[in-house]
């Protein structure tokens, strides 16, 4: 799905580096096991009906919500080398 292909590879790419800085395990499988729960919501979403649907919204919703909490994790782990 083209939505998987924008988004996921950015995600994936994103978790590596918060891995290679020293994030804490239980939070990159925090952050992980979200966007896996995030665009199963999604599928569910778009192969109920096309338009609005719970499972479309709170999917993308949480899809962009772990990619701008792992943007800041980034940030912030960045901003605190000493």
């Amino acid at each position: 799905h083209a939505n998987f292909v924008e988004y996921v590879p950015l995600a994936l790419l994103l978790l590596a580096l918060l891995e290679l800085s020293g994030l804490s395990a239980i939070w990159l499988w925090s952050l992980g096991g979200t966007l896996l729960f995030a665009r199963v919501l999604h599928v569910i979403g778009l192969s109920q009906r096309s338009g609005y649907s719970f499972g479309r919204f709170w999917g993308t919703l949480l899809t962009w919500a772990v990619l701008v909490a792992m943007a800041v994790a980034g940030l912030w782990l960045a901003l605190s080398v000493p």
